[in-house]
C-alpha cells in the first residue's frame, strides 16, 4: 500500500516587512502578492489528487502556501514544529552564501545558538516517519522550506548535496512527490508551477 506526501516550498516570501532574520519575526513572514497568487496555482496543481490531509510547518509562509489548497477540500492543516526551518543563528552572519555552503559540506557544521543540518535532517525525518505510520496509505501535503526539504532530499537522495541544493534555491513553490512503501521511500518526483 503506497503513502504519497508531497513536501512543498514555501512560495514567495515578503523580505520587506523587517530585515531582522534572527528573531521570531522569521516566524510570522508573511507571502508576497506573488507568492498568495502562486498558492493559489498550487491549490490547482492538485485538483485532480486526492489528498487527504495538508500539514505544514508552523512558519507563516509555509502555512499561507497551502492554506488556498487546504480550503478549497474542507481540510484543516495540521501544525508540525517538526519541520520548521533551521535556525540559524542569534546574530547576522555577514557571509551568508559561505555559511551555507559550508553547512552542507560538513551536516554537523553550525553556529553557536544555530542548529546543524542533521539536527535539520533528523527532526524532519522523524516527523515525516510519523505521518507515514499515522496516514498509512493516503495522499498528504506538507508545507515546507529550502533547507528543510533539502536535507529531506538527502537523506533519500544521499547524491543530493550544496550543488544540487543551489539549482533549487529560487524555485517557488517546488513540490517535490515522494511515495513510500511502509518507511521505504520507493519513488521521487519533483515539480515547479514556473
Amino acid at each position: 500500500m503506497t503513502t504519497t506526501i508531497y513536501f512543498v516550498r514555501h512560495a514567495e516570501t515578503d523580505h520587506t516587512t523587517s530585515t531582522d532574520y534572527t528573531t521570531l519575526e522569521e516566524i510570522y513572514r508573511p507571502l508576497t502578492a506573488k507568492g498568495r497568487a502562486d498558492s493559489s496555482r498550487l491549490s490547482e496543481f492538485f485538483y485532480d489528487c486526492e489528498v487527504n490531509h495538508v500539514y505544514s510547518s508552523p512558519f507563516r509562509r509555509a502555512v499561507e502556501t497551502v492554506k488556498p489548497l487546504a480550503d478549497r477540500i474542507g481540510k484543516k492543516i495540521g501544525l508540525e514544529k517538526d519541520f520548521r526551518e533551521r535556525k540559524v543563528s542569534d546574530s547576522w552572519i555577514e557571509d551568508y552564501e559561505g555559511f551555507v555552503e559550508h553547512q552542507w559540506a560538513d551536516y554537523l557544521f553550525h553556529e553557536k545558538t544555530g542548529e546543524c543540518l542533521q539536527t535539520v535532517q533528523d527532526r524532519n525525518i522523524a516527523a515525516t516517519n510519523m505521518l507515514l505510520i499515522k496516514h498509512r496509505g493516503q495522499r498528504l501535503v506538507v508545507g515546507s522550506h529550502e533547507h528543510a526539504m533539502g536535507t529531506v532530499l538527502h537523506y533519500y537522495l544521499k547524491d543530493f548535496g550544496y550543488e544540487e541544493f543551489t539549482r533549487i534555491r529560487e524555485l517557488r513553490p517546488w513540490i517535490v512527490r515522494f511515495d513510500f512503501d511502509g518507511l521505504e521511500c520507493i519513488n521521487i518526483k519533483d515539480y515547479c508551477l514556473e
